[in-house]
Order: C-alpha cells, then structure tokens, then sequence
C-alpha cells in the first residue's frame, strides 16, 4: 500500500518536501491556506548545501532562474573599501558539488511548482487541525472536511499553528532588528552594479547586502537595522525608501543609490523564538520554520528547509504504515542538532556584521584578511561544506 503524507504549508520547505517524497513513490497532498500563489517575497539565497539536493531531486528550473555569482566580497560601510574578496563561481562549484545561487522567491517558487505533480497542490484550504489517532492521521479542514493520511507535515510557517497545538504558544522576542529586501530592475541599476558580484556592507548596528537575482534581471537590495523600531514579523509589508536612507546617513554612496533605486521595498521585524526540543509527536512532525525559525544572518533559513525536506523524505521511503514514528523520529534525530547550530551560529554572525568601529571591530577585519589561510571559499564555508546525505548514509554520488 501506498504512504499517504499530508503537507500542510506550500512554501519553499512544504513544496521541496511533496518533490522529494513523489520522487520517492509516496502520495502527497499539500493543503495551502491562500487561494492563489502570487508573487510575494523578494531575494532568498541557496547556498550550495542546499542547490546539491535540489540537483539530486531533478529541479532544472532552480538552475534557470537562479544566479551564480563570480565573487563574493565583504565591505567596510563607510567608504566601501573591500576586507575580503571570495573568488566563488565555476572553481567554488567544482569544489562543493554544487553552487550559490541567489533567486527572486516567486521564480524558485514557480520552478518547484513545475516539478509537482498534478492534483499534489490544495489551494484555499485552511488547516483547522491534525487529528494523530489509532488509524493515521487526519488533517480537519475549516469547513469540516477531514483527509486521512499516514503521516503530516506541518510545514505552515514562522507562526505554525500546528506547531503552537503541539508544544504550546509562542512567545517570540524582537531581536530588534528590522530587515528590509529591495529589488531594482536591471535596467536601472545596471550602471551602479555592472558585474556578478556579491557585496557585504558592514558597519555600527547596520548591514546590506546587494547581488543579482531573478534569472540576473533584479537587483537585490537588503538591509538590516539594528536597535530599531519595533516592526511587524511580515513578508509583505510594503516601506519607501526614505524610511531607511535616514538610518543609513554616512554610509558608502554606493548603498545609497541601490536604496534610492528600489522600485519594490519590504520591510520585516525579526522575532526569536526558543529552539524546540523535539519535532515529532507520533505521526506529525515539523519542517522549515516551524520546527527551527532563525535569524536571517547566515542565509540558512531556506536552505535548512531544503535540508529538512530531502531527510524527511529519505527517512519515510520504504517504511510502511507501522514504521511512520520511527521513520520522523529517524527525521528529528538527523536534523534537529544540525538546525539548532545555525539557529546559534545565525544569532553570533548578526553581532560580528555589526561592530561598532575600534578595536573590535579592527581585530573582525583583520580576522577576515586572513580567513583565506582556513578556508579559502570563505566565511560560511563549513555550512556549505554540510552534505545531510553523510548522515543518512546515501551516497552522494
């Protein structure tokens, strides 16, 4: 008999997560509360721990549509003087298996839809609850409609409601933190940033971030304000530019023409919550940012989602009705210490981005001069290097 698995969320992790297990011969339907997909969010980064499995799972469209860049370089914030230049492209490629790549979200999106099979996506369908009982699973939708499964995946968010059923409400803490993700069209913008370079902007309780997306039609412009307003958690929240330009007086010019050039500006507070110590209760688990949200500063967020996706999937195949909670507990043992380091190693990389200047902040860039002597593909080489099938015991190959 065929497993049943019941997704609920029909993000980046929900959607990545149906690929892997059809890939695998196991049902899957993902129930997404919108009643359309349209094109929310902005830039979202795959580093080459997370493409590595998109590749083995047969996504072409991600390589489409996604930008690999030449280099990546990390700046001083007022003057632009470069502190590390990371050669990456076709060498940093060879050397991971696989490359960086930078999308515009609703193209990564769309390319995960193509891979889909029909009837897999439920739109407009509002989770009320999941019911784990003697004979599986059932997912209750508003309405009263109940769907039986063998297993479901709460893959609903950074405000799971599954989640907050299972282990409790949440009590988020702003960090104090505001995070804004601009997007410029080529065209305007093209003069200012003419090469396939990703640049890094450090400075006192502030950082941006600007690098080609969008199949290299969109130019990402993101920042974050430290010690901020407090702001929504959103991924929709529209600001103009104003609102941040004055946040950043003093800086290098060349974050102040992509700011003033943003055609599109979100704006999204970042909340903390507390790790979760355990994933799986019986045949309901937890994927992406309800089992591990984390601060944005290490470019993991999806990609762990991605992660968590293939192991799931991995862990489920071949299992029967009777071996469903061995199988998640199996997904929650591989997974939980690996998402709980980025979750910690995520917080400790915002405090590095933003040093005030003197001697701290001297002893960073001196530290960055020679990063190369340990690792020559850069600062987050070590996550890169993370391939989750060593843990499953699959090849890579």
């Amino acid at each position: 008999m065929t497993l049943r698995v019941a997704i609920v969320g029909g993000g980046i992790g929900g959607l990545t997560a149906a690929i892997a297990l059809q890939r695998r011969s196991i049902a899957v339907q993902v129930f997404e509360q919108a009643p359309a997909l349209g094109p929310v969010g902005a830039s979202i980064d795959l580093g080459p721990n997370a493409v590595r499995l998109l590749d083995a799972l047969g996504i072409a469209g991600a390589r489409r549509v996604g930008v690999r860049p030449d280099a990546i370089e990390l700046r001083r914030w007022s003057d632009g003087a470069v502190l590390l230049r990371t050669p990456h492209g076709a060498e940093a490629e060879e050397a991971f298996g696989a490359p960086l790549l930078d999308f515009f979200r609703p193209d990564l999106m769309q390319a995960l839809l193509d891979e889909l099979a029909p009837g897999t996506l439920v739109l407009g369908a509002r989770v009320a609850a999941v019911d784990d009982n003697a004979d599986g699973v059932e997912v209750v939708l508003e309405g009263g409609r109940r769907v039986s499964a063998d297993a479901a995946v709460a893959a609903d968010g950074i405000r799971s409601p599954i989640r907050q059923s299972l282990v409790g409400a949440d009590d988020p803490v702003f960090s104090g933190t505001v995070v804004y993700r601009g997007i410029v069209p080529r065209a305007e913008i093209e003069e200012v940033h003419p090469d396939l370079v990703n640049r890094y902007w450090l400075g006192p309780r502030r950082h941006a971030v600007s690098y080609w997306m969008g199949a290299g039609e969109l130019l990402a412009v993101n920042l974050a304000v430290q010690e901020a307003e407090w702001a929504r958690e959103s991924w929709t929240d529209e600001a103009a530019p104003d609102e941040v330009l004055a946040a950043f007086e003093g800086w290098d010019e060349g974050v102040l023409t992509r700011l003033r050039r943003c055609t599109t500006l979100l704006r999204g507070a970042v909340f903390v919550r507390r790790p979760l110590e355990r994933w799986t209760f019986g045949r309901v688990t937890l994927l992406g940012d309800a089992a591990h949200a984390m601060e944005p500063f290490q470019a993991q967020g999806a990609a762990q989602a991605v992660e968590d996706a293939y192991v799931l999937a991995a862990c489920l195949d071949g299992v029967g009705r009777e071996g469903v909670g061995v199988a998640l507990e199996r997904y929650e043992r591989v997974r939980t210490s690996r998402a709980g380091e980025l979750q910690a190693s995520s917080s400790a990389a915002a405090r590095n981005f933003y040093l005030d200047d003197g001697e701290e902040q001297r002893e960073r860039d001196a530290s960055l001069r020679r990063l190369h002597e340990a690792h020559p593909w850069g600062f987050r080489q070590a996550i890169w290097e993370h391939d989750v099938r060593d843990a499953l015991g699959v090849s890579a190959g």
